[in-house]
């Protein structure tokens, strides 16, 4: 029987650790850099949109590529690519000739690699965790990057103000040169369909596969709409927390400290995930309570004007949050069929990133016409409703009663 603790899980563990952590470090790096230069939100809104967009218009079509591939290759080459585009911004930045429209090149090339390079690593990562093991697997995952998250968005923000972004970029693009490193040593096991001609017919067959094979499954048909609508109504105020910490008078340092906080809080719950192997009918629960009480902790944080209540009520709202994602993101991997699971994961991924970019453009341009809170609190209160909804719904119900 195969083990949660092999070698290619401990190699793409490993490998994505790192690479998170530099990944994380250039974010609030250049975040930081483009609010300093601009003091608009609505353009920090744009830049992070730029790889949610083409996520969203490539990922199902990346997704049906990628199925006929060889994953391994593509994950190291893509891995490359984005290391060779981190150095370049950073010479640039050393040289004081680093612009907003470099910085935004930089994010559409890094974001064409990512949208190849995750259907490659998530569908590697469902052929190496035991089926019965994939919440603890993926809260394994989780539970790396919430550790990176916590150092490193603490330890980014003190870099931004002794060192500066150049730096920063650099370290990430030599995180991912680590990363293309370690993948050349994971066995990835062959897809049913690897090898098989990459045409533009056979892409939009299989896209059509795809859209036929979530509005046929019950608990995907249910799982995505709801997921683009959470998405909308939340993934905008997470792009945008740099701003709203300066609107509310933080620090860069403070900033660093609260988002620490809230990746502590998700570290220790998908630990706790990793250990303890749920029952069905406890999962449910988990993901119903969790997911619906995360908002209503969220809310107040966001209101709040005093930063020890707003690390206290965000600790909480991130506990909960990382809680019903576990075991969402779980069983949405194991309603997916094996023979086009590239391509679906990609449809959902467009689906779900789409909502985010939107969102993200929408909280940006309204962030510029009313305070982020205010724009923040309603966003995720609206956003309890479809949460409840997806929850408690009988089919989603049954199926992780039953898996």
């Amino acid at each position: 029987m195969k083990k949660l603790w092999n070698k290619d899980f401990v190699l793409l563990l490993q490998g994505s650790t790192v690479s998170t952590l530099g990944d994380l470090m250039y974010s609030v790096a250049i975040g930081y850099w483009v609010y300093d230069q601009t003091g608009s939100s609505a353009l920090m809104g744009v830049m992070s949109a730029i790889s949610m967009f083409v996520t969203m218009f490539l990922s199902p079509f990346c997704g049906s590529i990628v199925d006929k591939l060889n994953r391994k290759w593509v994950m190291i080459g893509l891995d490359l690519l984005q290391s060779a585009v981190m150095i370049t911004v950073g010479i640039f930045a050393y040289t004081n000739k680093l612009s907003i429209a470099g910085v935004l090149v930089a994010a559409f090339l890094a974001a064409f690699g990512s949208v190849f390079y995750s259907p490659a690593a998530n569908t590697l990562l469902i052929d190496i965790i035991p089926r019965d093991d994939m919440v603890r697997g993926q809260s394994v995952f989780s539970a790396s990057s919430s550790l990176i998250n916590t150092v490193g968005t603490a330890f980014s923000g003190v870099m931004v103000a002794f060192f500066g972004v150049p730096l920063i970029v650099i370290i990430n693009g030599l995180s991912n040169l680590y990363s293309a490193i370690s993948e050349l040593f994971i066995r990835v096991p062959k897809t049913l369909r690897q090898g098989e001609s990459v045409t533009v017919k056979g892409v939009l067959r299989d896209m059509g596969s795809a859209v036929k094979t979530i509005f046929s499954e019950p608990c995907l048909k249910i799982f995505i709409p709801c997921a683009i609508i959470l998405n909308f109504l939340s993934a905008g105020s997470f792009s945008l927390m740099l701003p709203f910490c300066m609107q509310k008078g933080f620090s860069v340092d403070m900033y660093g400290y609260l988002m620490s906080i809230t990746t502590v809080a998700s570290l220790i719950c998908v630990v706790l995930l990793g250990i303890i192997k749920l029952k069905p009918k406890t999962r449910f629960w988990v993901m119903a309570i969790s997911f619906t009480s995360s908002v209503v902790f969220m809310v107040p944080a966001f209101l709040t004007e005093s930063f020890v209540m707003m690390c206290i009520f965000g600790f909480l709202g991130a506990f909960m949050n990382s809680a019903g994602n576990a075991v969402f993101n779980a069983s949405l991997m194991l309603a997916l069929p094996e023979d086009n699971r590239g391509a679906i994961l990609g449809f959902v991924q467009s689906a779900c990133v789409g909502g985010s970019a939107l969102s993200t453009v929408l909280y940006g341009v309204l962030g510029d016409l009313f305070p982020l809170y205010i724009v923040f609190a309603i966003g995720s209160a609206i956003s309890l409703l479809p949460m409840i909804y997806l929850c408690f719904h009988p089919r989603v119900k049954n199926f992780i009663l039953s898996n």
